[in-house]
C-alpha cells in the first residue's frame, strides 16, 4: 500500500450504536481508522460490547486486513464508560490518598475486564498535578511525586494485562480553570515550574515506557507562544520526543473540542497536529467531522502541507504498537466473559 491508502491509519474515531450493522461497517471501511473509541453509548453490558468487538475485528481482519485498537476512557470515578456491572473505581483524588498498591491494583482489573470483552487501548491513566480545580478529581494528587508513583503503577498494571496505556494530558493540564472541552486554556507557569511540577509524571512514565502520551489543547508560553500543546512542534517533537526521549505513539486529545474551534478549522486542526509530532487523531462524536478529517489528510499531502516522511514515521510508530499489542489478534471470549461477570 502506498502512503494515500494508509492515511486512515493516523485516525482514531468515535461512532454510533451497540452493534455491527451496515452503516458501522461503512463508517470502518470508508475511513479505514487506525481504531475506534467506545463510550457509553456504545456499551449495554458485557455480552454485547464482547460481541460488538468481535464483529468489528472480524470485520477489520477480513477487509482491511489488521485489527483496530478499540479504546475507551476508563479512568475511574466519573470518567468511566463501562459503567456496571464491570467494576467501578473511585475517582484518581481518591485512590491517589489510598496509595500506588491500590491504583495498581484497580487499574490492573480495570484491565483485565477491558480485555476479556476485547477492548485494547485504556486512555489512562492522567498524569496531570492538581494545582487548578477543572482536574480536581481526575489528578490524583497535589505532589508531583505521589502522582508519579500512582501513574507508574496504573500503567505498569496496564499494560501487564496485555492493554495499552496512555499517560494525558501533555505536558500537564492540572493548573488550568479552564476546561478544554469548552475554552482555550492558557497556563503562564514559568519553566522551571513545569519542569519540578508538571512534567515530572511524563517523566516517569516515559521511564516506565508508556505506550502511548495524549496532547493538552493548551498554551503553555514559556514552551510555546502561539501554538496549544496538540500543535506545538516545540511542545510534541521537542520537548516530549527530544527531551525526554518518547518514542511511542502521540494522541491528539479530540479535535473537536472547544478548545480547538477556537482557533482552528478541522482542516488546519488535522494538519497541524501531525506536522507538531501527532501520530493518531482523535475525532469523536461528529461523523461529518471525521469525513473532513480524513479529506483533510489527503487534500494535505496533494497540497503539500503534510511531510510524506513524517506521515511514514507516524505509520511506523502506530504499525509497531499494533504488531506489540493486537497481533496475533485475541478476541472476546463470550464464555470467559460469562464467568467473570456471573458473580
Amino acid at each position: 500500500m502506498d502512503l494515500r491508502e494508509r492515511l486512515g491509519e493516523l485516525l482514531m474515531i468515535g461512532f454510533m450504536g451497540q452493534e455491527m450493522n451496515r452503516a458501522l461497517a461503512a463508517h470502518i471501511l470508508t475511513l479505514q481508522p487506525a481504531g475506534l473509541i467506545f463510550f457509553s453509548r456504545n456499551i449495554r453490558n458485557p455480552k454485547q460490547l464482547a460481541q460488538l468487538t468481535s464483529d468489528i475485528q472480524e470485520l477489520a481482519v477480513q477487509e482491511l486486513g489488521r485489527p483496530l485498537f478499540l479504546a475507551v476512557d476508563q479512568e475511574g470515578g466519573s470518567v468511566a464508560r463501562m459503567g456496571p456491572p464491570f467494576t467501578q473505581i473511585p475517582h484518581a483524588a481518591v485512590l491517589g490518598m489510598s496509595g500506588s498498591q491500590l491504583v495498581g491494583n484497580y487499574y490492573r482489573l480495570i484491565a483485565h475486564e477491558m480485555n476479556l470483552v476485547g477492548l485494547n487501548l485504556n486512555l489512562a491513566p492522567v498524569l496531570d498535578v492538581n494545582l487548578g480545580e477543572v482536574m480536581e478529581r481526575r489528578s490524583f494528587a497535589s505532589d508531583p511525586s505521589l502522582v508519579c508513583q500512582c501513574g507508574i503503577a496504573a500503567i505498569e498494571a496496564i499494560q501487564s494485562e496485555g492493554v495499552i496505556a496512555t499517560a494525558k494530558h501533555f505536558p500537564g493540564l492540572g493548573r488550568t480553570h479552564r476546561d478544554p472541552h469548552h475554552d482555550l486554556p492558557i497556563i503562564s507557569a514559568e519553566r522551571d515550574e513545569l519542569d519540578h511540577f508538571d512534567l515530572p509524571p511524563f517523566r516517569a512514565a516515559v521511564q516506565a515506557k508508556v505506550a502511548c502520551v495524549m496532547t493538552a489543547h493548551t498554551i503553555y508560553p514559556t514552551l510555546d507562544p502561539e501554538y496549544p500543546g496538540t500543535f506545538s512542534r516545540d511542545i510534541l517533537h521537542g520537548l516530549l520526543r527530544d527531551q525526554l526521549g518518547f518514542s511511542g505513539v502521540i494522541i491528539t486529545d479530540d479535535l473537536e473540542m472547544g478548545a480547538v474551534g477556537e482557533k482552528y478549522s478541522q482542516e488546519t486542526a488535522s494538519i497541524a497536529a501531525l506536522n507538531a509530532g501527532a501520530d493518531l487523531l482523535l475525532v469523536c462524536n461528529d461523523l461529518e467531522k471525521m469525513s473532513q478529517t480524513a479529506e483533510a489528510l489527503s487534500h494535505g499531502l496533494d497540497r503539500g502541507l503534510l511531510d510524506p516522511d513524517g506521515l511514514t514515521l507516524s505509520l511506523g510508530r502506530v504499525e509497531k504498537l499494533r504488531e506489540e499489542y493486537l497481533e496475533p489478534i485475541s478476541f472476546a471470549d463470550a464464555e470467559a466473559v460469562a464467568t467473570h461477570f456471573s458473580g
